[in-house]
C-alpha cells in the first residue's frame, strides 16, 4: 500500500470543527471487532482485530496532536500523541496496545471513526532475509465506517510513519506496503444491565 494508504482526514481537521461534529450523542464506551484481510503477490492472511474505546480524545489532546503534526517535527509529533491520555486499545491475538487517539465524525446516517496507537500493531513481513528496517515505524493506525446499526469496513496500516504533506493532507507510510482491509467492522451491543429484585 505505501503513502498515504489511509487519509486519516480526521486527525488533520480543525479541532473546532471535529467539536462541533461531535455535538451528537457520545457512543464511548464501545468496543468493536473487525475482520483484517492483508494482501499481497505472494499470497493473504486474515486476523480478528479487537477494538476498545473508552473514550474518543478531547479536543485539548486533539489539537496538540495535530499542531505537533502540522509543524513538521516528527519527534514532536511522537511526543505529543504520548503525553495524551490513554482512551482504549486493540488487541490482536493475545496482544493489547494502547490507543492514544480516538476521533469520530457523523457522515450522513454513518460515523467515521479513526484511531492511532501508541506503537505499532505488527510488522507484516519483517522476518524476511530481505525485510526493511523498522526504525521510524511507531504507530499504528486504523480508519473505518459504521452504519446506523454499527455494521461497516474500513482500512489499517499494523505499523506506519506518520507526517504532514501529499495532496490530503497527511502521509502514511505503511511498513508492509500491503493491502490491508478491515473487510467487516461490527460494533458490539452493550450487555443489558441484570434486573436485580
Amino acid at each position: 500500500m505505501g503513502a498515504r494508504a489511509l487519509s486519516l482526514s480526521l486527525l488533520l481537521a480543525v479541532p473546532a470543527v471535529l467539536a462541533g461534529s461531535q455535538s451528537f450523542k457520545n457512543m464511548a464506551p464501545e468496543s468493536f471487532t473487525a475482520n483484517a484481510q492483508v494482501l499481497s503477490r505472494a499470497g493473504g492472511a486474515a486476523s480478528v482485530i479487537g477494538i476498545q474505546i473508552d473514550r474518543y480524545t478531547a479536543d485539548g489532546d486533539h489539537g496538540e496532536i495535530v499542531n505537533a503534526l502540522k509543524g513538521g517535527d516528527h519527534a514532536a509529533f511522537l511526543e505529543a500523541l504520548h503525553r495524551a491520555p490513554v482512551v482504549g486499545s486493540v488487541t490482536i491475538g493475545q496482544r493489547s496496545t494502547p490507543i492514544r487517539w480516538a476521533r469520530e465524525r457523523r457522515e450522513g446516517g454513518s460515523r467515521r471513526i479513526g484511531i492511532v496507537t501508541e506503537s505499532p500493531l505488527f510488522f507484516a513481513g519483517a522476518g524476511a532475509a530481505d525485510a526493511k528496517p523498522t526504525a521510524g515505524y511507531d504507530l499504528g493506525v486504523l480508519e473505518f465506517t459504521v452504519d446506523t446499526v454499527g455494521l461497516g469496513r474500513g482500512t489499517m496500516a499494523g505499523a506506519a510513519k506518520v507526517k504532514a504533506g501529499g495532496p490530503t493532507g497527511i502521509e502514511i507510510d505503511e511498513y508492509s506496503g500491503k493491502k490491508i482491509t478491515l473487510v467487516s467492522v461490527t460494533r458490539k451491543i452493550p450487555d443489558k444491565p441484570t434486573a436485580r429484585d
